[in-house]
């Protein structure tokens, strides 16, 4: 997938979403963030991380939309910088 200096395409977000295994993150999966897993942020991490690097290259090609307002796209470029910083 896209580094965070390139825009993916809306084809390599989709093929990126597609080939995903959502139930990973859904109740009983691998992934799942409960009440119990949420309160011990250090056992939550993981699972943060994971969801994060699933929606991650949508939040790039979002960031980049000239139709969103300066302020909104820089948010959310911060938000990605911060989360590649918690989950390498």
């Amino acid at each position: 997938m896209a580094n965070s200096s390139t825009n993916p395409t809306f084809e390599e977000v989709d093929k990126h979403f597609q080939s995903a295994d959502l139930s990973a993150f859904q109740q009983g999966g691998k992934y799942h963030i409960s009440a119990s897993t949420a309160a011990s942020p250090a056992a939550a991490i993981p699972n943060v991380c994971a969801i994060y690097k699933v929606v991650r290259p949508f939040l790039v090609l979002v960031s980049n939309l000239p139709l969103l307002p300066q302020k909104w796209r820089d948010a959310i470029k911060l938000f990605i910088q911060a989360m590649d910083s918690f989950c390498p």
